[in-house]
C-alpha cells in the first residue's frame, strides 16, 4: 500500500507539471505565470523610435534644377538663356542654434545668347549677337537662431556668402572679339525660412534673403584683344536678394522630397574707371556699367 501511494504521488506531481508548463491559449512560447510570479515571462521588446531626441541635429539636403539666366547692362548688352544647377547643404543645429553651409553650381547648356554691340578704339559700336558661355558657383556659411521639432518651424541667420561667374562669348568666323570675365560679389546674407505644416507628411516651405553687397571685382582679360593689360573693375555698391517657395513631402519622419521654385536677383552699380591702351597705341577709358542680374528656376531636392 505504501509503494502504491508512493507511485500515485509521482504520478501526480507528473501530470501538475505538465499542467504548469502549457501556456494558456492565444499565448505562444515560454513558461507563463500569473500576475507577473513567473519569472521566466518577458515583457515585449520596444522597438527603437526612427529619430532619437537630441540637442544635436545633422542635416543634409543634395538636388538638382532648371533655371532661366538673364544677365543685362541696361542700354548696353544682355545674355540670356537656360541654366543647369546642382546644390548641397549641410546644417549643424545645437538646441536653439543653427549653422549652415549652402553650395551651389549653374552653367549654361549650349544656349545661352549675347545681345549687345562690338565697340571699337574710336567709341563705336556695331550690333553683335552670338552664343555665350556662362557658369557661376555660389556659397555661404550662415548662422542663426532656429526652432526645430522633427521639422524646420523657423530659422532667422546671418552670415557670409561669396558668388562668382566666368562668362566668355564665342567668337564667329573672321571675327576675334572675344574675351573672358570673372565676376565675384561677397555679401552679407540676411534671411529666414520655415515650413508650415499641412498634414503629417506634407508642408509648405518658403525662404527669403535680402542680400548686402560688400566687395565685387571684376576681371576682363583684354590683352585677349590686343590691350596693353587686363581690366580690373571694382563695384563696391549693390544689393541681391533670393526667394523661394515649394513643398516638402515626408517619405520618413527623417527623409523627405523638397521641389521649389525660385527667383535669385542682383542689382550691382557701375564700377570706377580704369584706362587702357590699344595695340595701335590709343588710350581708352573703360567702365563695367550697372548691371542687374534675374534667375528664375526650379529645383527638385532630397534631405536627410
Amino acid at each position: 500500500m505504501k509503494v502504491a501511494s508512493k507511485y500515485f504521488l509521482l504520478l501526480f506531481l507528473f501530470i501538475c507539471d505538465i499542467v504548469y508548463a502549457i501556456p494558456p491559449s492565444g499565448i505562444s512560447g515560454g513558461r507563463y505565470g500569473y500576475g507577473g510570479y513567473n519569472q521566466g515571462y518577458s515583457q515585449p521588446v520596444q522597438q527603437p523610435s526612427l529619430r532619437k531626441t537630441s540637442s544635436e541635429i545633422l542635416l543634409y539636403d543634395v538636388g538638382l534644377g532648371l533655371s532661366y539666366y538673364r544677365y543685362a547692362e541696361p542700354n548696353v548688352m544682355s545674355i540670356s538663356g537656360p541654366m543647369f544647377n546642382l546644390f548641397a547643404s549641410l546644417g549643424y543645429i545645437r538646441d536653439l542654434f543653427r549653422f549652415q553651409l549652402d553650395l551651389s553650381y549653374d552653367t549654361h547648356v549650349g544656349a545661352n545668347a549675347y545681345d549687345g554691340g562690338l565697340q571699337d578704339v574710336h567709341g563705336n559700336t556695331t550690333p553683335y549677337k552670338t552664343k555665350s558661355t556662362d557658369w557661376y558657383i555660389l556659397g555661404a556659411t550662415k548662422f542663426g537662431l532656429t526652432l526645430f521639432d522633427k521639422k524646420e518651424i523657423f530659422f532667422v541667420y546671418t552670415g557670409l556668402g561669396y558668388r562668382f561667374l566666368r562668362n566668355h562669348l564665342e567668337d564667329k568666323p573672321g571675327i576675334k572679339a572675344s574675351y573672358y570675365r570673372y565676376q565675384g560679389y561677397l555679401y552679407l546674407p540676411l534671411g529666414m525660412s520655415g515650413e508650415i505644416p499641412v498634414n503629417p507628411q506634407l508642408s509648405l516651405i518658403s525662404a527669403l534673403e535680402y542680400r548686402i553687397l560688400l566687395f565685387g571685382h571684376n576681371t576682363s582679360t583684354l590683352t585677349d584683344v590686343g590691350y596693353n593689360k587686363n581690366a580690373f573693375f571694382k563695384q563696391n555698391i549693390g544689393y541681391g536678394a533670393h526667394f523661394s517657395m515649394g513643398i516638402c513631402y515626408y517619405i520618413l519622419p527623417t527623409y523627405s522630397i523638397k521641389i521649389n521654385a525660385y527667383w535669385d536677383f542682383w542689382s550691382i552699380d557701375a564700377s570706377d574707371i580704369v584706362s587702357l591702351t590699344s595695340a595701335d597705341g590709343i588710350v581708352g577709358n573703360f567702365v563695367e556699367p550697372k548691371n542687374h542680374t534675374n534667375v528664375f528656376g526650379v529645383t527638385f531636392g532630397f534631405s536627410f
